[in-house]
This record gives C-alpha cells, sequence and structure tokens, in this order.
C-alpha cells in the first residue's frame, strides 16, 4: 500500500523516523508540530497521519503506534503488547504481564494469550486498565523485570501469583506446557522473598504447586495445619494429605510432574 507524505507533514515523519518511534503519545506529537513550525495543532497532525496511514489506533485515546517506511505500509508491529504499553505511555499505574503472557514473556511459553494477563499492584488501578487485558490485583515484592518493552513479573512472582489467584489462570492445561519452564528459573531465595508476609494458604498452595517440578524448594515451605481449598470449593478432583490441598481445580496432580531443570 502506498502512503502519501504532504510537504507540511514530512519534517514530523523525518523526526518520527530519525528517533525509531514506536508509540507516539499526543505531548510527543506536539513537541514535534512545534519545532517544525507547523501552524496546526498535535491533533489535526494525528489525524491526517491516520487518515495516511502513518499512525495506527492502539485502543488508548491520545497513544499511536507509528508505522515506518520499513513496514511497508500501515501494519502494526506491536504485537500482543501493544494495548499495555499505549496505556502505559501515559499512565503510571504500577503493573507487570503475569501468568502465560509472563510466560511467553520470558520465552517459557510458545504464545501469548489472546488478551494478556496483567497483575495490578494495588486494586484502585484495576478498573483504570484497558479491557482489553485481563487485570487482577498482585503486588509483588520482587521487582518487575523487563521482557517485550513492558514490565513483567519475575518467576517467583508468577508462581506465587498463581497460589495467590489460582481461579484466575484462565487455562491450567496451558499452564501445564509451560508451568516447568518457569519453576527451572526459581531459587529458594526469591520464592521465600515472595511468600514473606503471605497468607499460609498461598505458602500451602506454592508446597503444593512445586513439590513434583521443585521438590528442593517446596520442602523448605512449612506445612500446613489447615485445610486450604485450591479452587472454588467443590467436588475434589484430588485432597494432597501432606499440603492438606483440597484440590478441585487441577487438571493433573502437582505431585506427579517431572523435576523442572534449567
Amino acid at each position: 500500500m502506498t502512503r502519501t507524505i504532504s510537504p507540511s507533514l514530512a519534517p514530523i515523519l523525518e523526526q518520527l523516523e530519525l528517533h525509531a518511534e514506536d508509540l507516539v503519545t499526543t505531548e510527543r506529537l506536539d513537541e514535534l508540530v512545534h519545532a517544525a513550525g507547523i501552524g496546526s495543532s498535535a491533533r489535526v497532525v494525528a489525524a491526517r497521519l491516520r487518515e495516511r496511514g502513518w499512525l495506527l489506533t492502539t485502543g488508548e485515546r491520545g497513544v499511536w503506534e507509528f508505522a515506518p517506511a520499513a513496514a511497508a505500509g500501515p501494519y502494526s508491529r506491536g504485537g500482543p503488547t501493544r494495548l499495555l504499553r499505549s496505556f502505559l505511555a501515559h499512565s503510571n499505574v504500577v503493573c507487570g504481564l503475569t501468568f502465560q503472557a509472563a510466560a511467553w514473556a520470558l520465552n517459557a511459553a510458545d504464545r501469548a494469550p489472546t488478551r494478556p494477563e496483567i497483575a495490578v499492584a494495588n486494586r484502585g488501578d484495576l478498573r483504570r486498565m484497558p479491557k482489553g487485558l485481563d487485570a487482577s490485583v498482585f503486588a509483588p515484592h520482587l521487582p518487575y523485570t523487563r521482557a517485550k518493552g513492558v514490565p513483567t513479573l519475575q518467576p517467583a512472582s508468577i508462581l506465587v501469583h498463581m497460589a495467590e489467584s489460582p481461579n484466575r489462570v484462565r487455562s491450567w492445561v496451558s499452564a501445564q506446557e509451560w508451568l516447568p519452564e518457569i519453576a527451572a528459573e526459581v531459587n529458594i531465595a526469591d520464592v521465600f522473598t515472595e511468600l514473606e508476609g503471605r497468607a499460609a494458604t498461598v505458602r500451602a498452595r506454592t508446597g503444593y504447586l512445586l513439590q513434583g517440578l521443585r521438590a528442593d524448594i517446596a520442602a523448605d515451605i512449612p506445612r500446613p495445619s489447615t485445610t486450604t481449598w485450591f479452587g472454588p470449593r467443590g467436588p475434589l478432583k484430588r485432597h494432597d494429605n501432606h499440603w492438606k490441598v483440597a484440590d478441585t481445580l487441577l487438571p493433573f496432580n502437582p505431585r506427579d510432574l517431572h523435576p523442572a531443570t534449567s
């Protein structure tokens, strides 16, 4: 597809290409408009660039994706993280990829989910998240890492989030494919840092989940004194006497998983 470049827009496109811009905010476009001495407003310029296929909508107001000449047309390069990157371009919400989205970003899962799962650090920000993201509340104790251009939970944080909110994992069948890769990357210090101050039920579920994959870590997690549910209360798939876990959710027995190796 051929995209036209008007003389008035050429300085803007030149700067976007020169700085290899990815996401362009209204504020950034306003800077470029003023620097180029263009009399039109940033929003008018944005509309013209959208019409010509140089800026693509992202789902976030005031944020566009730049489609450079190398894209050979108005085609997105953003992939599964585009909406989150667009949201974070003008938001101070503390959040990061979790579950399968994080596993994919960390190269442990082959594919990203259609709706990337996001761990939001506080409940107040949950309602601010775009509807195209699957957000839940989880504040990691470990710092976020950065993967695929966005904040992402570290492996130990992913595991503890799974143990804290097992009902939020969209597919435990899919999780069984990438869970060993994530488990292989964690160390005992990180797991205990992440478990610090959390409920005994979270520790019990973490031990239950890791007992086959990482028996070395599970062995150091204190055994619970009361029953913990893994999933909603209902008919049991299994009961683990060691961890006192009543499991109504998992399509596999964690005890039977092969030890994970890095």
